[in-house]
């Protein structure tokens, strides 16, 4: 090893030694982050010198930083980095512990181990984990020493893991996961991200390392080892609050616990604590709350609450909770139309105007607070209040919930399955058992998060994908799929949810109906296919639309300058075999091409082609999003499939991995603005439609111009005044002159409170949308 990199290890580790010092000055409770001073090599051969790295990071990221695999996304690099995640490889890490502080209890906890590992302590084996989801948290008093201390962490290749799994299984279960691309899959065997071992929209990337955060966790006589906050009433008058506090003493010094509001500094409670282990309820109650709303509702407030431990008077531990006080309720009734789904938030009936979030990148350690920051701002900005966080990922960071938090984004919550059937076995609910106490426990006090759902259609792959036939899982194997499917999601979760977070709503699937059956549509949350997977063209998202629609897309490339970065211009045609490789829809360059031709404009070149697929995914998707908030009441939710990319690639993204907006995101503050008008009907029984999810009435002007197609010059214009009294549709009687003729080739522009808000063209493709089924006005007594 250089000199240079002695220098960087020494000096990792005296800012290791700093920051645990200065965290001895103010409490009891104190956290060495052991971050800097890692090497990183290969389990199998003896490299000439390790990598010097920090963590959190995986494998793949050392590797490529370091020049020693290319880089996947680019061409079809992919392919050359598979065997990394076929091999085992060592991270260790060497610091020197104060002697002052050996006398203390002592906790190592790493908050995520990607994903099969042995963890070395001094020589001792002290734990083996097995769940990328789970938080780590390991005793190690007796092992740890005062003086230089070395710390192995050893991961294995899932294939090595997961394969004998898969051979001993009785029938064919991990032929289910067909969105893995790997042989044999496994993907459904393994806690762990599911969309690594491929997607189609994504590339397979099984990566390998320490991807959160790692530290030493040191307390002399007693610390608060947890606390949540339940919200037992709420009115205008007062919130009836409940802490409940896990607090460990090991003497007999006099103990209290204070609960008080750091920004308004008021005192809620106090309690005395007896030695031992103190798990305890304090109740207290909030005058005049100030409520959490979400975004387009009112003000997303926060109270900002600690728990103070204090020993002999002086405080030597704090626990801080940032907290939303709101109600929220799921309402599934029975109706005249099958049954209903919707939320009520503080009483009030939302309509849900959301996207499906993946991990922004595939490599998830080179994802940046910034970058989270970035997109869910720019989701506020157009006018969103739900995030759905996809069951295929990740159970995401405090930042990113608490930025959601902060912004007003209710955030749908999947547990992490999808699109495969999963094991029963007594290990894997066991395992699966402690991921989700670890992440409810984590999550629960975020006020954001307003439901939480089992998985992302394995519920509906099990009744009508086929799998039966296809696998020739017949007889008993069935029935054993069904039942851990039922011992999963309707038994496992909900009594886990049950203890953990009681107060907030639980779907065991998204979706509970097919899109195929005109009588499903009725019930429950739907994924809408038809366009893509199914034989409709976008009038398709006109006329099928259910009580919540949570998944509906189409596909687009990205802008240039992002297929750019993955492919040289010799590449730059749909039948290239770099644009081939990124395109991981076997349908997908060619139903693009084939709705480009049915609704955009002919391209010269490739380069044309990339902007009609834009402008043609946004005319689908304004179809969907109009017709479903058309039907305010009987349909109260879109979450359009998806937000964003994990990759540079086509997909259905709205925003693509480099942060770039696709057209359709640009135009989606028109179509999620709270009020918006859009033309129904046709030439001879013209309409206009007038939608609003504003909580309170609002008058509102609308201006309107006629144009040419050709040339742009103004034929008529006119403003109209129109009084909005509630959330719905209305349907307007549209001004003289606003309507063209049949044969009349026009746009008209319509700005409502001066914002451009729609464009309807008149030119044979842009057509007026189609008037939904049933009277007007829409259903409005569904949700009173």
């Amino acid at each position: 090893m250089g000199k240079k990199n002695h220098l960087i290890k020494w000096a990792g580790l005296c800012y290791g030694i700093l920051l645990f010092n200065i965290a001895l000055m103010g409490q009891e409770t104190n956290r060495m982050y052991l971050h800097e001073g890692w090497h990183l090599r290969s389990a199998a051969f003896e490299q000439a010198s390790p990598l010097l790295v920090s963590v959190p990071g995986t494998v793949q990221e050392e590797l490529i930083r370091s020049g020693l695999i290319p880089d996947p996304y680019y061409g079809t690099h992919e392919n050359d980095v598979q065997w990394v995640s076929e091999e085992d490889w060592v991270y260790e890490k060497e610091w020197t512990m104060p002697d002052a502080v050996t006398n203390q209890n002592h906790h190592l906890v790493l908050e995520g181990v990607d994903t099969y590992a042995d963890i070395w302590l001094n020589d001792s084996l002290i734990a083996k984990t097995d769940n990328m989801f789970r938080t780590w948290r390991i005793p190690v008093d007796g092992i740890l020493r005062p003086g230089s201390n070395h710390l192995k962490v050893v991961l294995h290749a899932p294939s090595s893991v997961l394969n004998p799994i898969v051979e001993q299984f009785p029938y064919a279960l991990n032929k289910t996961a067909a969105n893995d691309t790997g042989t044999p899959r496994t993907a459904n065997f393994a806690r762990k991200a599911q969309f690594q071992f491929g997607w189609d929209w994504g590339l397979r990337l099984v990566t390998l390392g320490i991807w959160r955060p790692v530290y030493l966790e040191s307390w002399t006589s007693a610390r608060i080892n947890d606390m949540q906050l339940h919200q037992q009433t709420l009115s205008p008058e007062k919130a009836d609050m409940q802490a409940h506090i896990h607090v460990a003493i090991t003497d007999t010094a006099t103990y209290e616990l204070v609960i008080k509001d750091v920004e308004y500094r008021w005192h809620y409670a106090k309690r005395q604590l007896l030695p031992g282990e103190n798990r305890i309820k304090m109740n207290f109650r909030m005058d005049k709350p100030r409520y959490w709303w979400p975004n387009g509702q009112g003000e997303p407030h926060r109270y900002h609450i600690v728990c103070e431990l204090k020993r002999n008077g002086e405080v030597i531990d704090r626990f801080y909770r940032k907290i939303g006080l709101r109600t929220v309720e799921l309402v599934e009734r029975p109706d005249a139309y099958g049954t209903s789904f919707f939320f009520k938030i503080n009483g009030r009936p939302v309509f849900i105007k959301g996207g499906a979030y993946i991990p922004q990148d595939a490599i998830l350690t080179r994802i940046t607070p910034e970058q989270k920051t970035t997109l869910l701002v720019e989701a506020r900005d157009a006018h969103m209040n739900l995030i759905r966080v996809w069951g295929g990922g990740i159970y995401e960071d405090e930042h990113f919930y608490d930025q959601c938090d902060s912004l007003g984004l209710m955030v749908w919550q999947d547990f992490m399955f999808a699109c495969a059937g999963y094991p029963g076995t007594q290990d894997f609910l066991t395992n699966v058992d402690a991921e989700l106490r670890d992440n409810i426990r984590r999550l629960r006090n975020h006020p954001s998060i307003i439901t939480w759902c089992g998985n992302n259609e394995v519920f509906l792959a099990m009744h009508h994908w086929g799998w039966q036939r296809q696998f020739n899982i017949q007889g008993k194997d069935e029935e054993d799929m069904l039942r851990s499917y039922d011992r999963l999601f309707k038994e496992l979760i909900p009594s886990v949810l049950q203890e953990e977070d009681p107060q907030r709503p639980y779907s065991h699937t998204t979706p509970t109906k097919s899109w195929t059956k005109p009588a499903d549509r009725g019930h429950g949350t739907l994924h809408y296919w038809g366009v893509w997977h199914g034989p409709d063209d976008f009038s398709g998202y006109e006329t099928k639309v259910g009580r919540y629609m949570n998944e509906y897309g189409f596909q687009s490339f990205p802008e240039m300058a992002t297929i750019a970065a993955f492919a040289d211009s010799s590449q730059w045609s749909l039948d290239s075999p770099v644009m081939d490789h990124h395109q991981k829809s076997y349908i997908g360059n060619g139903l693009i091409g084939k709705f480009v031709e049915q609704y955009g404009q002919p391209a010269k070149d490739f380069e044309t082609f990339v902007l009609q697929s834009q402008q043609v995914q946004y005319e689908g998707m304004r179809r969907a999003i109009l017709a479903h908030r058309m039907r305010w009441g009987y349909c109260m939710g879109t979450t359009f499939w998806q937000l964003n990319d994990c990759w540079p690639g086509p997909s259905w993204s709205a925003i693509d991995y480099y942060g770039r907006h696709k057209v359709f995101f640009k135009e989606l503050p028109n179509l999620y603005a709270p009020v918006v008008a859009t033309a129904v009907g046709n030439a001879k029984h013209p309409g206009l439609m007038l939608i609003s999810d504003r909580p309170s009435a609002a008058m509102v002007e609308m201006k309107w111009e006629k144009r040419k197609l050709s040339g742009g010059n103004v034929l008529s214009s006119g403003v109209k005044s129109v009084t909005v009294l509630q959330p719905g549709a209305q349907l307007l009687t549209p001004p003289e002159g606003m309507i063209p003729a049949a044969d009349e080739l026009t746009s008209v522009q319509l700005y409502i409170l001066d914002d451009l808000i729609s464009e309807f063209k008149w030119d044979g493709r842009q057509t007026p949308m189609a008037l939904p089924e049933g009277n007007w006005p829409q259903f409005p007594e569904l949700v009173r």
